[in-house]
Formats: structure tokens, C-alpha cells, sequence
């Protein structure tokens, strides 16, 4: 099988699982005991809301955030959008990320998404240092991303590669200009 029918699949595999759970919410011990606790959150800016593109075939309820991809309007706990990151190619262009839907959001600590964050100097999410414990999905779900499973692909890491306490995650894929498809050699 290619590189490319692999990460294809694999991409594929991380957005069913991703749709799927969609309406599932997890309640921290935090929340039980004080549901109308906020996490702090980190000096961002406030969510830029997505509007909607208007093509004719992007079902209701739903925006387009990328070459063929569309997600659920709103967004993961407390977000109200999604950023989402896009990865692969269009035509004959050579696999590469993109950053689509709304602007990236920090909404404070979570349980399993507990890292230092480092803001851009305009004062965006940039980087995120991995706390032990920390998982792809609760980090992607601390910044309002759609599909927080694709942090992984976009820092290199393949076939099942773990994150560490103390690995740097970018978090905006259009930081990334040196992007390289950790499949590729296969």
C-alpha cells in the first residue's frame, strides 16, 4: 500500500472516529462539583465565529473548513467553533497542512490536557509543552480543534508514536512551512 492510501486511510479512520463521537461529552471532577466553574484560560483572543461557505454540498448544520472537508457548526465542550487541521493534497501538489475553521483558543486546563502553552506575538495559541498524562484528543479539544488526533501527524509522529512529558506540539498547522508526511519513506 502507498504512503499516500495509507495516511489517506488513516485520516479517513481519525475523522469517523472523530464524527462519531462528536456528542459525547465527558464530565471532569471539576464540573461535578462545580458546574459553573470556568477553566482559566490563557491571554488568546476570543473565538473568532466561523461563517459558514455557501456550497451546495455541505449539508445544513455543518461548515466547510478545507479541500472537501466539512465538520458540525460549533465545537468541542465549551468551544463555539472549530479549528481543524487539514492534511493532504489537492490535484498534483505534494501532501502539505493546512489550518481551517476558526482561530485556535485556549480554554484553560483540562483533565488529560494539562501542558504549558506559548502564544505567537499576537497573543494566539502556538505551542503547547505535553504534561504527563496528556492525550491528543483532550489537547485538541483544549484549543477547539475539531480533530485533535491530527496533532500527531502534524509533529511527525506515525505509527502510533506516543507523546512524551515535555514534547513542544506546534498547535496551528499554518506555523508549520517544513511539514513532512511522516509516511512517506514507506
Amino acid at each position: 500500500m502507498s504512503s499516500t492510501a495509507k495516511l489517506t486511510a488513516t485520516l479517513a479512520a481519525l475523522v469517523f472516529g472523530a464524527t462519531a463521537l462528536a456528542g459525547c461529552t465527558a464530565t471532569t471532577a471539576r464540573q461535578a462539583a462545580d458546574p459553573s466553574e470556568k477553566p482559566a484560560a490563557s491571554q488568546a483572543p476570543e473565538p473568532t465565529a466561523v461563517e459558514p461557505e455557501v456550497e451546495a454540498d455541505v449539508p445544513e448544520q455543518y461548515v466547510n473548513v478545507g479541500p472537501g472537508t466539512s465538520i458540525p457548526v460549533g465545537g468541542p465542550g465549551e468551544c463555539e467553533s472549530s479549528a481543524y487541521i487539514w492534511i493532504g493534497s489537492t490535484g498534483n501538489e505534494p501532501m502539505h497542512v493546512e489550518q481551517g475553521g476558526a482561530d485556535l483558543v485556549d480554554m484553560g486546563p483540562l483533565d488529560f490536557a494539562n501542558g504549558e502553552v506559548s502564544l505567537d506575538d499576537q497573543g494566539r495559541p502556538a505551542t503547547y509543552t505535553v504534561a504527563p498524562g496528556d492525550v491528543l484528543t483532550r489537547i485538541g479539544e483544549r484549543f477547539c480543534i475539531y480533530n485533535g488526533n491530527a496533532l500527531g501527524l502534524l509533529n511527525g509522529y506515525s505509527h502510533g508514536a506516543v507523546i512524551q512529558p515535555g514534547d513542544v506540539l506546534t498547535l496551528n498547522a499554518d506555523l508549520v512551512t517544513d511539514w513532512v508526511d511522516p509516511y512517506a519513506d514507506e
